[in-house]
């Protein structure tokens, strides 16, 4: 294993985070992406793993909410009222690309930030004087 594999997060076990096994494969194909969409810039790195998660939960988010307005669309009608109310699913979707947005921006995943994003140093640790002094003394 080299030391771009060591980094490397796990894949969550997206079974356990969501009931419906579709949405648990869709996580899976969104993770996939990502990291490759990472490993291609040279940008993973522990930290970032935590922020890779919740962009996936938001993309599957985006995704029913999105499924859901394209079958009964953004206004639902009612029998009740004369008027059309928001679909709540609208708003979540709207919510979800607004948090999709910042979290690829974070990634450096879209095309703007893409450029700013640092690609993550692996190689051999400087020795520096300070090593030497904190080495336990061989008895």
């Amino acid at each position: 294993m080299n030391d771009s594999e060591s980094l490397v997060q796990q894949e969550p076990d997206w079974a356990s985070s969501y009931v419906d096994p579709i949405d648990a494969e869709e996580a899976s194909r969104q993770w996939a992406a990502v990291m490759a969409d990472l490993n291609a810039a040279g940008t993973i790195a522990d930290a970032n793993g935590h922020t890779v998660v919740r962009l996936v939960e938001f993309r599957v988010q985006y995704r029913k909410a999105a499924k859901h307005v394209a079958e009964h669309g953004a206004l639902l009608s009612s029998k009740r009222a004369k008027i059309g109310q928001w679909n709540p699913y609208w708003s979540a979707m709207q919510q979800a690309d607004a948090r999709i947005v910042v979290l690829e921006a974070k990634l450096g995943l879209d095309p703007v930030s893409r450029g700013k994003t640092t690609r993550v140093m692996r190689g051999k640790k400087k020795s520096r004087a300070a090593d030497a002094y904190l080495k336990p003394k061989d008895d």
